[in-house]
């Protein structure tokens, strides 16, 4: 007996450009490219905000716990590098802040992460 093969997975066909866009936008912060970064993180917001509109119904909640979901991913890379930044051996107090402005500088690209993984497989609560 042949099985046909399933439909794709919505989800799964954006989460792969959503995430390449999230690359394209740290990649281009780590060289300066301004402009870059900012078209790749505009259009990062776009992709679940696009998807919801035209494929699902949005339920009461969802753009608060997408908000909050920025919020914490905003502070990952800042945290993370503010760590390294204080670990670093040999680095005197304020000479560091190099690793810090980069976590600062990728802080909304990587909350857009966590808002647009959040849209694309987040499930309403029961």
């Amino acid at each position: 007996m042949s099985r046909e093969p399933s439909p794709p997975n919505l989800n799964a066909l954006l989460l792969g450009p959503a995430l390449a866009l999230a690359a394209l936008a740290c990649w281009a912060v780590a060289v300066r490219q301004a402009a870059l970064a900012t078209a790749a993180t505009t259009t990062l917001f776009l992709v679940p905000i696009v998807f919801r509109l035209m494929t699902r119904t949005w339920y009461r909640g969802l753009v608060v716990r997408g908000v909050g979901l920025f919020f914490l991913g905003f502070h990952v890379p800042v945290l993370i590098f503010g760590f390294f930044a204080r670990a670093n051996i040999g680095c005197e107090p304020g000479k560091c802040m190099g690793l810090v402005i980069l976590g600062t500088l990728l802080g909304p690209i990587i909350g857009g992460v966590f808002t647009v993984v959040y849209w694309l497989v987040g499930r309403p609560p029961v």
